[in-house]
């Protein structure tokens, strides 16, 4: 097996990874936005309940969009970024949130039990650096993306099997 094939699956693995974590992210809170409205409140950041309601009603579609880009492989590189960009924000809020004394609920997943705290930071920004990775690294084979350029060039993605 090549580095380069062995390349492609870490990245497809990551991006596939990333994509289903901010699909299943945006599930909870698009099924249920008056209580993502509740949890963005508690944080205390924005004075503007009106901006608040727009950002708990169109946050989690940003998400479900990033998450069918990713795994779909469509936009890598934009939506990569764009996920990281998200979860700095993320982090630098819940990390603002605890620094304050704030014991309130994250809302990171639409799950009423978990509250902001040190599992928050860590996850976030394990993630942020799996969102790096998928934009610094090259768009894997995999993709629909990768497919798209493959063919457009005329080179042809083959994977070999080990006992092959």
């Amino acid at each position: 097996m090549s580095q380069n094939s062995t390349r492609d699956r870490v990245v497809c693995f990551l991006r596939i990874l990333l994509g289903f974590v901010f699909l299943y992210a945006s599930i909870g809170k698009i099924l249920d936005p008056k209580s993502f409205t509740d949890n963005l409140i508690a944080y205390h950041i924005i004075d503007s309940p009106t901006f608040i309601k727009y950002l708990a009603v169109s946050l989690p579609w940003l998400e479900w969009l990033c998450g069918i880009s990713l795994v779909l492989g469509v936009f890598v590189r934009s939506v990569s970024i764009l996920t990281s960009v998200l979860l700095v924000v993320f982090v630098a809020i819940i990390t603002s949130a605890l620094a304050r004394g704030l014991s309130i609920q994250c809302g990171c997943f639409g799950s009423p039990s978990e509250t902001v705290g040190a599992f928050s930071i860590i996850r976030d920004t394990l993630l942020l650096a799996v969102s790096i990775a998928v934009a610094l690294l090259p768009v894997d084979g995999f993709s629909l993306q990768g497919y798209l350029e493959h063919r457009k060039t005329g080179r042809v993605m083959t994977i070999s099997r080990p006992d092959a």
